[in-house]
């Protein structure tokens, strides 16, 4: 009976344990959600990784200096069931996305969506940032007005 019970608790922390270390890696902390953002760029690499799939972009900055900047996607198997694959971004092809910052300042986030070069959308995103139909909807009428900000966008429309 002690026996049992002792496997039985040891069980149950190992559970618990785990169930925090997975909840810890789905942690958007480092991103600002509340903030959503439009660049375009090229693409330098695609990584179609588990267990996150991340995008590499050089991003020209006024001057016309690059930077390159990474964009952290969903899973592979989350990627398929949306028509993305390995093949969706190719290096040389110019992206435009919208994406969450890194809280820190750093060039890069959470990829929300991406209009590809021929004009189609895609919702590369994990919950980081939203990139669900609603939003690319709203976000082509604020493109077409010239926002690339959400703040901006909601600011001019009060």
């Amino acid at each position: 009976m002690k026996r049992t019970f002792g496997w039985t608790l040891a069980a149950l922390g190992i559970g618990l344990l785990a169930g925090a270390a997975g909840n810890a890696h789905h942690s958007f902390t480092q991103f600002d959600r509340d903030v959503e953002l439009v660049q375009t760029g090229t693409v330098v690499r695609w990584a179609f990784n588990n267990p996150h799939s991340w995008l590499y972009i050089n991003v020209a900055d006024d001057a016309g200096a690059e930077t390159l900047w990474s964009f952290e996607g969903s899973a592979p198997v989350s990627l398929i069931g949306r028509g993305i694959t390995g093949a969706t971004f190719e290096p040389g092809d110019t992206v435009t996305f919208m994406y969450c910052p890194m809280v820190d300042g750093r060039p890069g986030g959470h990829l929300g969506w991406a209009r590809l070069g021929d004009g189609t959308f895609v919702n590369p995103s994990d919950g980081g940032c939203n990139g669900n139909a609603a939003n690319i909807e709203r976000w082509q009428e604020w493109l077409e007005e010239g926002f690339t900000s959400n703040t901006e966008a909601v600011a001019a429309t009060r």
